[in-house]
């Protein structure tokens, strides 16, 4: 079997390099056969992985790196709004600072190693989030709002590691973020179209279940579902929002301050402001006025699990 290994060098803090070194050896014991790609800057991974697939190179494509990365790859799965192959699986070595995806992955698989070597996979939603200027495939979460700011915090500083960095931008971005009118309509699993305005705060649509390293926004997401798991919060302080925050990474979402949970195939954001996010850590916006709307593709993913 061959298998395509792309590596983030600068994942894990710029570590990645050194941490995948130590467990080459080990790796080719299991896995047999690899070739081992490194990327060189934004998009890179997307390119690789296309020019794989395309080519039918190799029968499995692994991503040694963070969530950031593995958003890169699931793109470079997609050509001109096409799956490009649904028999070449991806799978993930977890070498990023957030990590989240991977923690759904091993609540999903108790033997996601095994799963790895052996090349077992099935097909899971995959999200897409559409701009006036973009398109952007995601495979955990999505979200706008205050999330975009601590994103961009996160990404433009040198403390990035794990929850503590990102509890810290957290509280940075939330004391200098000024929520902002928007208008959230999504359709519910039995085709009602529900809407709602709110000074927004956080928005997540969620296909896995952990952002942030390893805030649990979404405790019973599915990437089987066909569905996203929806969260809107605003109309709240942010004092209150902050108090509460410690309860997000034991999953405690129900009765979070000013938050409105639902299930939805898909949804648009708007506001007469400019829209910020991220999706699975790489960040987007749309211009004033803005408008995203979001889309669950599903069971269509090679997914390793």
């Amino acid at each position: 079997m061959n298998r395509l290994i792309i590596l983030n060098p600068k994942s894990r803090a710029g570590n990645a390099r050194s941490a995948f070194k130590a467990l080459e050896p080990e790796l080719r014991k299991k896995l047999g056969k690899f070739e081992l790609y490194e990327t060189t800057g934004p998009m890179d991974a997307s390119a690789r992985v296309r020019k794989a697939l395309k080519n039918k190179e190799v029968s499995q494509v692994i991503v040694a790196g963070g969530d950031g990365s593995i958003n890169e790859a699931v793109n470079g799965y997609f050509e001109d709004g096409k799956l490009l192959s649904s028999k070449i699986p991806l799978g993930v070595i977890s070498m990023g600072t957030g990590s989240d995806f991977i923690k759904t992955l091993r609540q999903l698989s108790a033997v996601y190693d095994v799963a790895l070597q052996k090349n077992t996979y099935r097909h899971v939603d995959v999200g897409l989030l559409s701009t006036e200027s973009e398109k952007r495939y995601f495979i955990n979460i999505a979200s706008a709002g205050i999330a975009g700011r601590i994103m961009q915090s996160l990404k433009s500083s040198k403390f990035q590691h794990g929850s503590p960095a990102y509890y810290y931008h957290t509280l940075k971005s939330l004391f200098l973020y000024n929520p902002e009118m928007a208008r959230l309509t999504y359709e519910d699993p039995d085709g009602k179209e529900h809407s709602e305005e709110v000074r927004l705060l956080n928005f997540f649509a969620c296909n896995g279940r952990f952002n942030g390293g390893g805030m649990n926004w979404a405790p019973s997401a599915s990437l089987e579902d066909g569905l996203f798991e929806g969260l809107l919060i605003g109309g709240v302080s942010k004092t209150r929002m902050v108090v509460a925050s410690s309860r997000v990474y034991a999953g405690q979402i129900e009765g979070f301050p000013g938050a409105t949970l639902f299930r939805a195939r898909r949804m648009t954001l708007e506001s007469k402001k400019k829209i910020e996010g991220e999706a699975d850590g790489e960040v987007y916006s749309a211009d004033a006025p803005g408008r995203v709307d979001y889309e669950i593709l599903p069971s269509c993913f090679p997914l390793v699990l």
